[in-house]
């Protein structure tokens, strides 16, 4: 008896280890078809031994970086915002480390790097300050980082329902345990495995059709750079709790105006109803905090969008960076260059 468990155990061992090492070349071919399949559509720039892709369109000054923090689709999840900026000034949107054309960087992928990386690669493109700088949910903290590190290059902010430094001492415990990401290492190995071509989230529908194929094709490749940015969640948090404030530049604050219908993760309706009525009672108030950074600031709550303005409500995003160019390029004082702005918000 004893004799044929130790037969069994090696037979189930073999063909997890097979199955394992199936899922593995199977992930590696997969990689290099989708890397075929999918040009960059920008320029792959060597910084410090990497290459990174940088996609900048458009003619002009200030130059307009467009930062997504933790999202897969890097540069591209700004494809329905891209173009209308474009006939705005020069714009720039780039893939962080390890997220879809760039390759992975193996320094620690918290704020201070993130904000020296893409300035170093900004430099060796030869994309040229002052930059207006655009961040949605962790970008927002990111970019906060980038104003404080390079504060003579910055001339204008726009924070997209912008996550805040203080919103997980905020938020109760028991959400935060909700809301948590898995384990780094379950990312690092559903993606080293071949597991996420077998099941992932389709791309979000207001993207252009390759776009979102690009996307969703490079999502096992991206979940390694995602993973290291998670780890270094905590830093990146602690790292914008000491930026600004940011004097009086001209700067927009956009706020989602209601809570995602759907979630990456279940909850039962007991739990999605705390949730929401937590978000309703905090968020908001963060993001009013958010606005002091500046005296020469507006907030403007997107009442039909939730977290996901950059492809829920595109145009508000164009019209705040249209408001912050305008305000920059004509040194407007607060009075006259964010009351025009509010004005245009109030008419749209």
């Amino acid at each position: 008896m004893i004799k044929w468990l130790r037969r069994l155990t090696l037979v189930v061992a073999a063909i997890l280890f097979l199955t394992l090492i199936t899922g593995f070349v199977y992930e590696q071919w997969s990689r290099h078809a989708v890397a075929q399949a999918f040009s960059p559509p920008g320029e792959l720039v060597a910084v410090n031994g990497k290459l990174s892709h940088l996609y900048c369109t458009g003619e002009g000054s200030p130059t307009i970086v467009l930062e997504s923090g933790i999202n897969e689709g890097g540069s591209l999840v700004w494809e329905a915002v891209r173009p209308a900026i474009s006939q705005v000034s020069r714009v720039c949107a780039y893939d962080q480390s390890g997220i879809m054309w760039s390759e992975r960087r193996e320094q620690p992928r918290d704020a201070d790097h993130i904000a020296e990386d893409l300035h170093n690669l900004l430099m060796a493109a030869h994309e040229s300050p002052p930059y207006v700088m655009v961040g949605h949910s962790l970008g927002g903290l990111l970019i906060r980082v980038f104003t404080d590190h390079f504060s003579d290059e910055v001339e204008g902010l726009i924070f997209v329902d912008s996550s805040h430094p203080e919103q997980n001492q905020r938020f109760p415990e028991d959400l935060m345990e909700i809301m948590a990401y898995p384990p780094t290492l379950l990312l690092r190995t559903i993606s080293t495995l071949g597991i996420l071509r077998l099941q992932s989230p389709p791309a979000p529908s207001a993207l252009p059709k390759e776009a979102g194929k690009a996307i969703h094709d490079y999502l096992p490749e991206s979940m390694t750079g995602i993973a290291d940015e998670i780890a270094a969640m905590d830093s990146i948090f602690a790292q914008a709790q000491s930026t600004g404030p940011f004097g009086d530049m001209p700067m927009v604050v956009l706020t989602a105006g209601h809570f995602p219908d759907e979630l990456p993760y279940q909850l039962d309706e007991d739990g999605m109803a705390k949730l929401r009525k937590t978000w309703s009672e905090i968020w908001p108030t963060l993001q009013t905090e958010i606005a002091t950074l500046s005296t020469n600031s507006d907030h403007r709550t997107i009442p039909e969008s939730s977290h996901n303005i950059p492809y829920e409500a595109p145009e508000a995003i164009v019209e705040a960076i249209k408001d912050v160019v305008m305000a920059q390029r004509e040194g407007k004082s607060h009075d006259k260059a964010m009351a025009t702005a509010k004005h245009n918000a109030s008419t749209t």
